[in-house]
């Protein structure tokens, strides 16, 4: 068998390696984020609503909203 010697890398060349590392690291991070935010814009928004809770919800004036006549 056999074994291919590893050639030296100078460093420029080794520069460059890492660079090209970097970004690919990026865009891994990248792709990431926007896998994210479009499975989040899947989520319907209708699997919560207010007829859920047992709960009343009440405005900023502490005042439920409804008119109670």
């Amino acid at each position: 068998m056999f074994v291919k010697r590893k050639k030296r890398v100078n460093p420029d060349e080794r520069k460059l390696i890492d660079r090209c590392i970097e970004s690919h690291y990026n865009m891994i991070r990248f792709h990431r984020r926007a896998i994210i935010e479009l499975s989040r814009k899947t989520i319907k928004e209708s699997e919560m609503c207010t007829e859920c809770f047992d709960f009343e919800i009440i405005n900023e004036s502490g005042r439920s909203g409804k008119s109670e006549e």
